[in-house]
């Protein structure tokens, strides 16, 4: 295998002097030259090594340095490339990169990883499509594949592949549109004009896939090959690389722009005609060696590039050049924004066709949060239809006929839902475990605003029942519809043997059916998981009024252990808290009456201390916490009996106040407040402003140790004393110089063509 390669190595640098003999000898024709002043060519030196950076992609904002090394500390310890990126931290002018670094798994994997192309979506984040070889775990062809991966929280996704683009051949060096609506790439499949021609995808939003692939046709592709692709932020602006005839040395730079919308593109004879002939980019952007990889900022005043010209640092440099004025893209304006409901702050998955004298475009926006952001040209007007189902569409007129540079324009569309109304509605919650068997576990469910407390689920053949009023309750549509958007569904599901169920569902969301109508009869299934029953704090807003802001219910024998989803509550406590800094807060810990009174006293109070050690955390100065534990002494449900009526005895209250008693952090001598009401103290001074803290991201703590519960005998709870979580053929991957082997290749200084 090693000789066979060393003889393929030897054969493809044959190959590629013997073609660039040829084109040096062909004369160059009607190639321009820029001075080198107003090129501004420059070596980005704080990116480049000795080894090859290649591929380079930089994000439209210039704020993101992506492209391909393989210089040392790879994923791989043979020194084959990885995909790496460098942040510019200066705000303007001229970029400052900081030092690369790998991007590391799941992205990189042991072999060829290159080729970035990626856009920002309108949540912030990036997606990005780049070039690999299928692995045991990356699905794809033998030959280069395309694969994708977006970031989730600051993290790239495990890779999938582009199934509808990748084939038995080299399908590689994607270009992904800014808009998310079209992915150009190279490839040398067959039913092209050369080596390597320039095909493109449109993206179906509808179906959620890429379309067949099509060659760009004749204006753009010839018998050489062309590599490269790089689709501008005005959808209309393409930049490329070619060996053709003609140019100043390997592959050059060109240029050329759509003069036809693409969704005409297949259909016959007119391929010919959809973009402007190509123009080199001359001299100096284009040397007597390889310049390829072109991709230009936003604005359109800056390129990025590689090259393998002399005096670099390495085999392969990244450059950044000024764009030379007949080469410089449209000026684009974004819109963006969000679609979201009317009397509500639910985003909607909605579709938006824009159109201009040119035709037309359609995408969807992101589901659930609503969010979209289109690239759009000046000198144009567009005409906006934001349509979903169950809602009325609504039509914009984007006029930017007089806008002369780049901007963005925030703009949001709020669709009203073209309402029918039953009389009342009905849900059906059927709940079963992992394997699909239905159970019947103690259930209580709150619909607030319109049921506040905490109700016994009422179940019918093995079903829960909710009753939703509607129109029998409200008569107005308009006044049903928006008393709908309010309301919620919270589920509390026990069962011995399983993990507590706690789920919250939007009424609207379960009630809407796949054409937006309302329905009268709708079903929920949830899924109970084997195992320990979840211990959990759930924080609700206290209706007793009079200094009572809260009160947190705990599961049985728990006193330490808050569920994350319903942090929110004591972090509201606080905020509520900062606006009146003076009061003091009272937390008086509570248990139900099973179990002993000792034990239950002790647990009280230990309920009571999680609740203040949360509430300093989150930013309450600890002083003016004063905690008391009641044990069993004050019920909140006489009927303990169900399971509900415990529950509600398991809790601890909070209450602002302005007195205090200093000094006492168990009150002993007061009793607790009847009925909500707290405890009457005499006028103080009133305490110095204390100044705000921050509220500290959620943290979860280890459940307390095993020790008598609430459902201990009397005589078992006695005993307990307290209470309780090197560069491979692949450097250059296009004309004859393709990788054609997975694994580690030998690296070369010499040229290649």
């Amino acid at each position: 295998m090693k000789s066979y390669l060393l003889s393929f190595t030897g054969l493809f640098i044959l190959v590629g002097v013997i073609g660039f003999s040829i084109n040096a000898q062909t004369t160059p024709q009607e190639i321009p030259t820029t001075p080198d002043n107003k090129a501004q060519i420059m070596n980005m030196s704080n990116v480049n090594s000795p080894y090859s950076e290649y591929t380079p992609f930089i994000t439209a904002d210039e704020h993101f340095l992506y492209f391909q090394s393989n210089r040392p500390d790879g994923v791989a310890s043979a020194g084959d490339f990885d995909l790496w990126f460098s942040e510019n931290v200066a705000s303007q002018g001229t970029p400052d990169f900081k030092t690369p670094a790998n991007v590391g798994l799941p992205v990189n994997s042991a072999y060829f990883d290159g080729h970035p192309s990626l856009r920002q979506l309108p949540s912030g984040e990036y997606e990005m499509y780049f070039c690999s070889f299928a692995l045991d775990d990356r699905e794809g062809p033998e030959q280069t594949n395309i694969y994708y991966t977006v970031q989730k929280d600051g993290k790239w996704t495990t890779p999938v592949p582009v199934l509808e683009i990748n084939t038995d051949f080299h399908d590689r060096m994607p270009s992904i549109s800014q808009d998310g609506h079209y992915l150009y790439f190279s490839s040398d499949r067959p039913g092209g004009f050369g080596n390597d021609d320039i095909w493109i995808s449109e993206y179906d939003f509808a179906a959620r896939k890429w379309g067949k692939p099509v060659n760009a046709g004749g204006t753009i592709n010839t018998p050489a090959s062309e590599v490269s692709p790089a689709i501008h932020s005005d959808n209309i602006t393409l930049y490329f690389s070619s060996n053709r005839a003609g140019g100043v040395g390997g592959y050059d730079i060109y240029f050329t722009q759509r003069i036809q919308n693409l969704a005409q593109i297949g259909s016959g004879s007119e391929n010919e005609i959809l973009w402007r002939k190509s123009q080199n980019l001359g001299k100096p952007f284009n040397s007597t060696f390889d310049d390829e990889y072109p991709t230009v900022i936003r604005n359109g005043n800056y390129m990025y590039f590689a090259s393998n010209r002399e005096h670099g640092k390495g085999s392969f440099d990244v450059y950044r050049a000024k764009v030379p004025d007949f080469a410089k893209p449209e000026v684009v304006i974004t819109l963006k924004g969000r679609v979201k409901e009317k009397f509500s702050d639910k985003g909607i998955e909605a579709n938006i066709r824009i159109t201009d004298a040119d035709g037309e475009r359609n995408f969807s926006t992101q589901q659930a949060e609503g969010l979209y952001s289109a690239d759009l040209v000046n000198k144009k007007q567009y005409k906006f239809v934001v349509s979903a189902p169950g809602y009325a569409p609504i039509e914009y007129i984007a006029d930017l006929r007089d806008i002369n540079s780049p901007i963005t324009i925030q703009k949001n569309f709020e669709m009203e839902r073209v309402v029918t109304l039953p009389k009342n509605a009905t849900i059906y919650i059927t709940f079963v475990n992992e394997k699909g068997a239905t159970l019947k576990p103690q259930v209580t469910f709150r619909m607030p605003p319109e049921v506040q407390d905490d109700t016994i689920l009422r179940f019918e053949k093995k079903r829960g029942v909710v009753n939703v009023p509607l129109m029998e309750k409200y008569k107005n549509v308009d006044t049903a519809a928006q008393a709908l958007q309010n309301l919620t569904l919270e589920i509390s599901a026990e069962l011995k043997g399983y993990e507590n169920l706690h789920e919250t569902r939007l009424i609207t969301d379960v009630l809407r059916g796949s054409n937006g109508e309302t329905l009268e009869n709708a079903e929920i299934k949830f899924v109970m998981k084997k195992g320990e029953a979840t211990p959990t704090v759930v924080v609700t807003k206290c209706k007793a009024g009079n200094g009572c802001v809260a009160v947190a219910y705990f599961s049985t024998n728990i006193a330490n252990k808050l569920n994350n989803e319903k942090a929110a509550g004591l972090k509201n406590v606080v905020a509520l808290w900062n606006k009146e800094p003076h009061k003091y807060v009272y937390v008086y810990g509570h248990t139900d009456s099973r179990g002993g009174a000792n034990y239950n006293l002790k647990l009280s109070r230990a309920r009571a201390s999680f609740i203040k050690k949360r509430l300093v955390e989150y930013g309450i100065p600890g002083e003016m916490i004063i905690t008391k534990g009641m044990g069993e002494t004050q019920l909140a449900s006489k009927d303990e009996k169900a399971d509900a009526g415990r529950r509600l005895n398991r809790r601890a209250e909070i209450y602002f106040d302005t007195t205090k008693r200093p000094g006492d952090e168990v009150i002993e001598d007061k009793a607790a407040p009847r009925e909500g009401k707290p405890i009457k103290k005499k006028p103080v001074k009133k305490a110095p402003k204390i100044k705000r803290k921050p509220l500290p991201p959620e943290t979860v703590e280890p459940s307390a140790k095993d020790n008598p519960t609430e459902n201990s005998t009397k005589e078992e709870a006695k005993k307990s004393t307290s209470p309780a979580e090197s560069a491979p053929l692949s450097t250059k991957p296009q004309g004859v110089d393709i990788p054609e082997k997975k694994g580690k290749q030998p690296s070369t200084k010499l040229k290649i063509q």
